[in-house]
């Protein structure tokens, strides 16, 4: 079996085959899953872990993520609302940063990144420890961690949402949140999220598992007879939903 858990990646291949692309390379690892890529508008999900981000020690890495941020991407957390910024886990260590952004409480995305000042009671933190790997259930964790962010939101505290990279798991997180808090589906929940910072690149894995979740907030319309490569897109919001994606800032 591909995943030990409902929706993910094999479902997503079972429902959407025609977006998928099985790489049969014999030099790929027998225990893991074909390499498949979904193309969507110029987007790449990948089923393993081939965004480069990776459960590594920094020294392993370019920067201290695992792979090269491109030179438009800011060097600190990126603000998808007031009040949540997502980054990556040096932003999680750099109290200058926390500080300039009131950030106060912390969602790790990870399972063996320190919580560097959890000690010190300044700020509160949350631990999902979960790899980004193509067999992880993330989505198991979507209510507690979307408990988390509103907690500190309500309170009118940052909240720094981060993993290794900043571009897989805690990504994953915080589309979930939007669609959640927002009645965003997912395309114009990751649309939303990557026009704030352009490099995202969830793996296939999580992509599957949003999927899922947007079924279960009810956010496709039983009257939408779009086939799946129209409702699939990944790069325009729907008009509908337009207006607020563009005053979204001060909400």
């Amino acid at each position: 079996l591909l995943s030990p858990f409902p929706g993910g990646f094999n479902k997503f291949q079972t429902e959407y085959s025609e977006h998928c692309e099985t790489n049969l390379d014999s030099s790929s690892p027998s225990n893991s899953p074909p390499a498949s890529v979904l193309g969507l508008g110029g987007l790449r999900i990948s089923s393993d872990c081939s965004d480069g981000e990776s459960d590594r020690e920094p020294s392993s890495a370019t920067e201290s993520d695992g792979s090269p941020i491109p030179n438009n991407q800011p060097a600190f957390p990126v603000q998808i609302l007031p009040y949540l910024y997502l980054g990556c886990a040096k932003d999680s260590t750099n109290l200058d940063v926390l500080g300039k952004y009131g950030i106060k409480y912390i969602l790790n995305v990870t399972p063996n990144l320190p919580n560097m000042f959890e000690h010190d009671g300044e700020f509160k933190y949350k631990q999902i420890p979960i790899s980004d790997h193509w067999s992880q259930n993330l989505s198991q964790f979507f209510p507690e961690a979307i408990a988390f962010i509103d907690e500190a939101r309500s309170k009118k505290c940052g909240i720094l949402v981060h993993c290794l990279a900043g571009i897989s798991r805690s990504v994953t997180v915080t589309v979930a949140y939007l669609m959640q808090k927002l009645n965003l589906s997912l395309n114009d929940a990751y649309d939303f999220v990557k026009r704030k910072k352009s490099n995202i690149s969830p793996n296939f894995n999580f992509m599957g598992q949003l999927l899922d979740f947007e079924r279960t907030l009810g956010l496709n319309s039983p009257c939408d007879n779009r086939s799946p490569s129209e409702q699939l897109y990944f790069t325009t919001p729907t008009n509908h939903n337009l207006f607020q994606l563009n005053t979204l800032e001060s909400t």
